[in-house]
């Protein structure tokens, strides 16, 4: 969720498309449910880039190869003897600029189509992959849907253009990994 917010806040053009999407099916009367999600691939994509622009868990688990094998990766051969430890690095599958125009830019429409359906060949490595794939994928993309839905049917969310109480100076909003652990804001109060 916090991935969510901070997009909201750093890329705000697209609040207005996927709140209109959620009224034209929903409506004012009612929270969005479960049972609107085929009707809102924009809200979909929306999930779908929350989870590929910041992944939550950077480097998947270890594997260890149990045999000699050779891979091929951009037409070069790598060979990975017996025993070697693999790190699936998460971050940079998810931002692989070959598959991922603008990976660091969020922007839901790259999961949907000309006609702003959704496009079919969707795989993410966020919640690892293989035999050792996290069994809850659909709980946590359920509740970081409805989460989704219900927030922008019912909040406008932007920046606040209010200076920080504490400091007087204006809040900086970023990206980067200090945006999440709250060192960044730190970091410049200790600069003051």
């Amino acid at each position: 969720m916090h991935t969510f917010i901070l997009a909201c806040i750093l890329y705000p053009q697209w609040i207005p498309h996927a709140q209109r999407e959620i009224d034209a099916v929903v409506g004012q009367d009612r929270l969005p449910s479960l049972m609107d999600r085929p009707h809102l691939p924009y809200v979909e994509a929306l999930v779908r880039e929350t989870i590929r622009w910041r992944p939550a868990v950077r480097f998947g688990l270890p594997h260890q190869s149990t045999a000699d094998d050779v891979v091929e990766y951009k037409g070069t051969e790598y060979f990975i003897p017996k025993g070697s430890i693999i790190f699936a690095v998460t971050w940079a599958i998810e931002h692989e600029q070959e598959r991922f125009e603008n990976h660091d830019v969020f922007q839901p429409e790259r999961f949907l189509d000309d006609a702003n359906n959704l496009k079919s060949d969707y795989e993410t490595s966020a919640f690892g992959f293989g035999r050792r794939v996290c069994p809850g994928i659909p709980f946590a993309e359920r509740t970081l849907w409805i989460n989704i839905a219900m927030i922008l049917w019912t909040f406008n969310i932007r920046k606040s253009e209010e200076p920080d109480p504490k400091t007087g100076l204006p809040f900086k909003y970023d990206d980067s990994d200090l945006a999440f652990n709250g060192e960044s804001r730190t970091r410049h109060l200790n600069s003051l």
